[in-house]
């Protein structure tokens, strides 16, 4: 069969052989006349060397995205479909809320897919995904056996790629309802909102995290940003009271029903207000706890906002460390991707060094299992998490 290709200059085939995975237009010294957005295109080096297969977009600087499809395959869309069985493979013992594809990292580059229970959500936010979503959809029925497939193509970035936001119900079930969807996972009945939840209904990333933070928390707990209440569930069901702060007053109630679901509404107090003034009232009033969960949106968004984010965070840990009581244990998180780990550590220590606290830390965590990251790909390990004791 005919293959598709694109060439690469210099500098992109410089930074090809380091390993990561992006092209950008700039890369590209000249494209097959038949190349069209959403191909899978081999990929040649200056000197004309096959250098891999990359997915192609016509749209925007990123153009190409490398996957890990071998130069002796016979089929190499055969093999993209294929990298979905596989990913879902991987994923074998897992929750039964979890990731089942992580794009770029499964080789499958724009492509997600979540699983809550009986319920797979999926954001093509590529064209090469986009194109072929519905095999992929295929693929996905046959190997996890779902019975509710959603699209949620309501991201922004997709615009990049010259696609429409986007979202519905791509296979439906009667008994299955995707904007009420009841996963039994550690222990916990977690209700998602598959159409209307964040990201792709819920937060997997954090799974194993909350898990690992439950165990050590302990006494009264202060869980910060809280969203629809992952850590305060699991900080609840270990014994702690816990207070739970969110500006969203939606997030707040799906907390509450979920603890009412599990018996803990007696152990969580849910608090509508902004975390930075929150933490200012409590500083001033005495307040203190024994367990500070620190889980804010992304405060460095961009390259260009680093200093700004590291900042923020630097505020949230000095306040959360002046609110511990001693011995106290705090889980502090960072999901922005260009702040790297040693700039979180270090913001860290100059926090503690502020609060007069001595900080040990108990853990250094990541995103779960199922959020693989590339090694030559930095920006795609994005989830710091430590869990540290205060003195």
């Amino acid at each position: 069969m005919s293959v598709k290709s694109i060439s690469l200059g210099g500098k992109g085939a410089a930074r090809l052989r380091r390993g990561h995975p992006w092209i950008y237009r700039s890369d590209v010294l000249s494209v097959g006349p038949d190349v069209l957005g959403g191909d899978l295109v081999c990929v040649r080096l200056p000197d004309g060397k096959f250098a891999g297969y990359a997915t192609w977009s016509d749209h925007g600087q990123l153009s190409g995205r490398m996957t890990p499809i071998g130069p002796d395959v016979a089929d190499p869309e055969a093999s993209f479909l294929h990298m979905v069985t596989q990913a879902v493979a991987r994923r074998k013992g897992r929750p039964a809320a979890c990731r089942l594809i992580n794009g770029d990292a499964d080789g499958l580059p724009g492509l997600i897919v979540d699983r809550y229970g009986p319920g797979l959500s999926i954001q093509a936010l590529t064209q090469a995904a986009a194109r072929r979503q519905d095999a992929i959809v295929e693929r996905l029925l046959a190997c996890t056996g779902a019975r509710v497939v959603v699209a949620r193509n309501d991201v922004k970035v997709r615009a990049f790629e010259g696609l429409p936001m986007e979202r519905g119900v791509l296979v439906s079930d009667p008994g299955v309802d995707p904007a009420d969807i009841v996963v039994e996972m550690h222990g916990l009945r977690l209700r998602y909102d598959l159409l209307d939840g964040q990201k792709t209904g819920g937060f997997l990333d954090q799974t194993d995290n909350r898990v690992a933070a439950a165990a050590v928390a302990h006494g009264d707990a202060l869980d910060c940003f809280c969203y629809d209440g992952g850590f305060s569930l699991h900080l609840a069901a270990a014994g702690c009271n816990v207070t739970a702060v969110d500006s969203s007053g939606p997030a707040l109630a799906r907390l509450t029903r979920r603890a009412e679901d599990n018996g803990l509404e007696k152990k969580i107090t849910t608090v509508e207000e902004n975390v930075f003034d929150l933490l200012r009232t409590y500083e001033r009033d005495g307040r203190r706890f024994d367990t500070i969960v620190l889980d804010p949106p992304a405060f460095a968004k961009s390259r260009d906002s680093v200093d700004a984010g590291r900042r923020a965070y630097k505020e949230i840990n000095l306040r959360g460390l002046k609110l511990l009581r001693h011995g106290g244990v705090l889980v502090t998180c960072s999901c922005s991707a260009h702040m790297d780990r040693a700039g979180f550590e270090h913001m860290l220590s100059e926090a503690a060094g502020d609060a007069r606290r001595f900080v040990r830390i108990l853990d250094r965590r990541s995103a779960a299992p199922d959020h693989p990251t590339l090694v030559t790909a930095p920006e795609t390990d994005y989830l710091k998490v430590l869990i540290a004791e205060a003195h």
